[in-house]
């Protein structure tokens, strides 16, 4: 039984679960410390398996972390990977149980492992309001290049939304801010996260199916946590929003950008962001608790 009527909902590739490679980055960003860097390698735990390797991390401090907050609250992983991407990530592995799981940036609602029909239908009946996504593909290809979109590397995911490979340096950055304002006027949202380009329709997003998780639990209080743009409008509607110093909306963040000023960024980066965006939750219900 849950001790207050919370919902954590957070972001996993970059807020809660980081890549081999992010780590190497971190440490490598980190010389002057190195024995932090080998501690942070040698406790590092496996949490996603694929292509006969691990290659998703969280360190134990978070996994535990995460058990307890599990244990405690409603727990809602809300990822943009899709349903068969999402099923690599192992928690149960470290007894991290949870009932509901959004993937496909909030195209999907999984209740108990299967996927909640009704808000399928509510999906399905919001693309009324936005570009087909052949129309929009097409436009998008006119301003697509091999010098800075990987050939081939364009997929549409769980057919509700358009990604690709992308050379961040090379991208010409007028013209896709141009077609970024051009595709929004067609109901359709524009994110790059790393090396990926997303087209995303407004109408799938993580902030409305978490609303609709919370309204069918009776939830009075929401924890967000996230990276990305497209975690921002999940961030801006909770009650408390955190979010790693590290990523898309920090480096927008550090530009200026208005509409961030309700995130709580952390101060440490990488993977121990994920500790710290933990212990975080944990005060909160802290506070709740003494109030």
């Amino acid at each position: 039984m849950r001790e207050k009527s919370t919902l954590f909902a957070s972001d996993l590739d970059q807020t809660l679960i980081y890549s081999h490679r992010t780590v190497m980055n971190q440490e490598k960003n980190q010389e002057k410390n190195q024995e932090k860097n080998q501690e942070i390698s040698q406790q590092i735990r496996p949490v996603e398996w694929f292509q006969d390797r691990y290659i998703s991390f969280m360190t134990p401090n978070a996994l535990s972390m995460l058990k307890e907050i599990a244990q405690r609250v409603l727990f809602v992983p809300v990822t943009t990977r899709t349903q068969l991407q999402y099923q690599r990530i192992n928690f149960l592995g470290y007894d991290i149980t949870h009932q509901y799981a959004v993937t496909s940036n909030g195209g999907k609602v999984f209740s108990k492992g299967r996927e909640d029909e009704d808000w399928a239908k509510l999906v399905l009946a919001g693309r009324e309001e936005c570009l087909a996504t052949q129309d929009l593909i097409q436009q998008f290809e006119s301003i697509s290049h091999p010098s800075w979109v990987i050939k081939d590397s364009g997929k549409m995911a769980d057919d509700l939304f358009y990604y690709c490979l992308i050379e961040r340096d090379k991208i010409p950055v007028s013209e896709l801010a141009a077609f970024k304002l051009w595709a929004s006027d067609q109901h359709w949202e524009l994110s790059v996260q790393g090396r990926k380009l997303y087209l995303v329709p407004r109408h799938v997003n993580k902030k409305v199916a978490i609303q609709y998780i919370k309204e069918k639990e009776g939830v009075s209080s929401v924890v967000a946590a996230g990276d990305s743009l497209l975690d921002l409008e999940m961030l801006k509607a909770a009650d408390l929003a955190l979010a790693p110093a590290h990523g898309e909306l920090y480096s927008l963040s550090l530009q200026g950008t208005q509409g961030l000023e309700k995130l709580r960024f952390t101060q440490r980066i990488g993977i121990e962001a994920a500790e710290e965006i933990l212990e975080g939750v944990l005060c909160s219900l802290a506070m709740q608790k003494v109030v």
